[in-house]
């Protein structure tokens, strides 16, 4: 298979599936389930909104893995969530769903098919474009969050403390994430080349 095909992610190129393979979606589902619900743990409470390692976590997972696998992934985490396992960054069940941080929740679903998407039109392979992927990501998890938190609160508050406080820490994250995507298909092509050396006759 082509590593570089435009229709398949990293993770389905080195593992020989298509981003639709039934199988390969399940299976990165549930993985990537889990690594949402361990990357809400990693926070620094700093306002109502804590700053988490989520958004890296999902930002990378849906480069890595494409649309059907993040989603997968990212569909499974809020429905453990909303069924009350301890999965959010502040526990679980419907409250916390639709409680100040609901609006970053779903912000997550639609941010994890677009970057995911992006992905697998081959916005993965370029520096830049990965920045831009996982800066609208970024965006879209952030106005689904301050739309949220303003109709809770009002539009003030959201800023302050739903927007303002992560610009930072999420700049640094996509520089991160960028750095993690690129690194991901330049050992990708490393191990591909060593691998399909032709043999002498």
């Amino acid at each position: 298979m082509d590593i570089y095909s435009s229709n398949n992610s990293l993770v389905s190129s080195l593992l020989g599936k298509k981003t639709n393979d039934f199988v390969y979606v399940l299976l990165t589902s549930i993985i990537g389930s889990f690594l949402l619900a361990i990357s809400s743990k990693v926070q620094i409470p700093l306002t109502p909104v804590p700053v988490t390692l989520q958004t890296l976590v999902l930002l990378v997972m849906s480069m890595f893995l494409g649309w059907r696998g993040a989603v997968g992934a990212t569909s499974l985490y809020l429905f453990q969530g909303a069924i009350g396992l301890p999965v959010f960054a502040h526990g679980g069940g419907f409250i916390i769903l639709f409680g100040p941080t609901g609006g970053y929740l779903f912000g997550f679903l639609i941010a994890s098919l677009v970057v995911g998407y992006l992905a697998e039109r081959g916005w993965d392979k370029s520096v830049v474009l990965t920045f831009t992927s996982l800066t609208i990501g970024t965006l879209i998890i952030y106005l689904f969050g301050v739309i949220w938190l303003s109709y809770l609160k009002d539009l003030n508050t959201a800023l302050v403390f739903g927007l303002l406080p992560f610009i930072t820490p999420d700049i640094l994250k996509i520089c991160l994430g960028t750095c993690l995507v690129s690194a991901g298909w330049e050992i990708s092509a490393v191990s591909y080349t060593h691998l399909t050396l032709p043999t002498k006759a």
